[in-house]
């Protein structure tokens, strides 16, 4: 599908136009698992449908070092439509002593410019738990499907392990305010503390005055 890519693991199309043409986030990768050479959630464009080869790949949100993202990632369900931005549910991976692991995470990209991210929030929205860390494929939480309502509620279906299905139920709003309030990761283990403390302290003030 796109001529720069080795391989294509998974692609998402974009439920509409951008300058008259199809828009796709696809998840380029030099090989399964390649940690350090790039790639991540591409963007790119193409006339014909029926023949969809991408000439050109804007990378979206990129694989990193040492974070959730480490191993590979790739687009999940269909970006969702919102007033703020394209709302994106994605899954990253990361190799640990004990093999891959899988988790879902949230970023959002503009409405006008898909390809731009506006707001990724460091960490997972949902990573393997208990049981859920048992099965065919352990260690695994992987989604390919959401329903956004016209009232807001979102449902999120995902998978356990590759062996059982689940659904997690939550509202858009509470979805872009984690995406917009939640700070990206800073790439540095001690600035990764500070932040998680400020942001510790920032909660503990705030139900402090709700208290009072």
């Amino acid at each position: 599908m796109t001529k720069n890519s080795p391989q294509q693991r998974n692609v998402d199309l974009l439920p509409e136009f951008v300058d008259g043409k199809y828009a796709f986030f696809t998840r380029p990768m030099d090989d399964f698992i390649d940690t350090g050479s790039g790639g991540g959630v591409g963007f790119g464009l193409c006339e014909d449908i029926t023949h969809a080869v991408i000439d050109e790949e804007k990378i979206t949100s990129p694989r990193r070092y040492h974070t959730i993202t480490e191993s590979k990632n790739g687009e999940g369900a269909t970006p969702i439509k919102t007033d703020k931005g394209w709302l994106h549910i994605a899954h990253g991976v990361r190799n640990t002593a004990a093999g891959l692991r899988y988790v879902i995470y949230v970023f959002v990209t503009d409405l006008k410019e898909p390809w731009k991210v506006i707001a990724e929030p460091s960490g997972f929205l949902i990573a393997p738990r208990d049981w859920e860390r048992v099965g065919d494929v352990s260690n695994v939480v992987f989604t390919n499907g959401a329903i956004a309502e016209e009232d807001g509620k979102l449902w999120i279906y995902y998978a356990a392990s590759d062996t059982r299905l689940h659904v997690a139920s939550t509202t858009i709003d509470r979805m872009l305010d984690y995406a917009f309030q939640t700070p990206a990761d800073p790439l540095r283990s001690r600035d990764c503390v500070a932040q998680r403390c400020e942001l510790i302290d920032r909660n503990l003030a705030y139900l402090a005055d709700m208290d009072g």
